[in-house]
């Protein structure tokens, strides 16, 4: 990629975090160059990390330099380094003076519309966490919690896989049959990665059914509940199909999201890289390419041929870089995710409430206080925490 081309991604970068206006060309451009690399979508990442660590106090004027100068030392902070050692932070110091300069509308706003201003009471609501339940052949269940690390035994078959932190991994060869099954509740995440090396982000609420003995199967099929990430190991002899109650996904070697949680309106499928053909359940199939995705309407499920498919974008399938990001979403779908990520349940009190609509993002590691407050900047709507319940008026 020459300078130029780079300058360009670069602004679109920027513009998709403060503004959000970009056009349909402008996004599948965007979305093309993140889905080219996971160093790309680092680099996005940090971007998001600075828009959310800077602090925006009153309305004075902001001084660029300072605030430059105290985002560097809080990512420098982070455990976990956000920017990799040899990448040049002289853009991200340009995009936060962007980002910066760009909240002074935003910040004169909510001080001259103190009347509106969102609200959410003081309780804390922490973030979900690395945790899940296996369920084994014979029934026993064995928890898994971050950073722990446990051996699954297979009993006088050995070692069948190592939970190691926040990551199962299977033994490509143990010699047992049967199925597992990940539960992964409300207020967690998980990752696997299976007997055949497909690795598979496992998000909250969700449930992923598998056989151990992939090697001796015609077809390696995995059934979901849920919402999963999967990087599917390349085997052309040995298809890769993902079951759900309302479409299945097959694949041979390739990156693709699927939705598909019980009592959802839809179930959806969002390929990242390769090829995958969906199938409903009556026996209609389509071929998707790379960037592109498809939804089946769950009450709908016979009209699989006359779905449209669109230009996915990051949104769709960032929650597995640990990141929310919403792209003009409604509230209403917004809260969907923050109820199983922060494990609490959503009341709307009036409909107009529901389809307020909102573009911006949120790394997942912040408090659900942290994400009302980002959503209350420009939406005007009152939060209301109580007795583990989050109630959503617009005034």
């Amino acid at each position: 990629m020459n300078s130029n081309e780079k300058a360009r991604i670069q602004e679109l970068m920027v513009r998709s975090i403060t503004s959000g206006e970009l056009n349909s060309e402008e996004q599948a451009e965007l979305t093309t160059w993140l889905a080219m690399a996971a160093e790309n979508q680092q680099e996005y990442k940090d971007l998001i990390a600075v828009k959310n660590l800077l602090k925006i106090e009153g309305t004075k004027k902001p001084d660029t330099d300072a605030a430059w100068v105290k985002v560097k030392h809080r990512i420098s902070d982070v455990p976990v380094q956000l920017l990799a050692p040899k990448r040049s932070l002289s853009w991200l110091r340009y995009a936060a003076a962007v980002i910066i300069l760009s909240a002074i509308g935003l910040v004169i706003y909510m001080a001259t519309n103190n009347n509106e201003k969102a609200e959410a009471i003081a309780q804390i609501i922490e973030p979900g966490r690395n945790r899940a339940e296996l369920v084994l052949p014979d029934g026993k269940r064995v928890s898994l919690q971050n950073k722990s690390t446990l051996d699954i035994s297979g009993g006088k078959i050995g070692l069948v896989a190592t939970n190691k932190g926040n990551i199962l991994v299977y033994n490509t060869n143990s010699g047992q049959r049967g199925y597992h099954k990940l539960i992964v509740p409300d207020g967690g995440a998980y990752e696997i990665i299976l007997p055949d090396k497909t690795h598979v982000w496992v998000n909250s609420g969700s449930e992923l059914t598998y056989r151990v003995d992939f090697s001796n199967a015609a077809i390696r099929e995995v059934k979901l509940i849920g919402e999963a990430y999967f990087k599917v190991a390349k085997d052309k002899k040995h298809p890769f199909i993902v079951k759900t109650d309302h479409m299945d996904v097959e694949a041979v070697g390739t990156a693709f999201n699927v939705a598909a949680y019980k009592g959802a309106d839809y179930a959806e499928a969002t390929l990242v890289e390769g090829i995958v053909n969906v199938s409903d359940h009556m026996g209609n199939k389509q071929r998707l390419l790379a960037g592109s995705k498809i939804r089946i309407e769950t009450k709908k499920p016979n009209i699989l041929p006359a779905l449209q498919k669109s230009v996915l974008v990051y949104s769709d399938y960032a929650w597995k870089d640990g990141v929310f990001v919403f792209d003009n979403m409604p509230l209403v779908q917004i809260t969907e995710k923050f109820s199983r990520w922060y494990n609490i349940k959503v009341v709307f009190t009036n409909d107009e409430a529901r389809q307020l609509r909102f573009t911006g993002s949120i790394e997942k590691d912040k408090t659900l206080n942290t994400a009302l407050q980002l959503i209350g900047t420009s939406t005007n709507v009152k939060f209301e925490i109580r007795n583990g319940t989050l109630y959503i008026t617009k005034p």
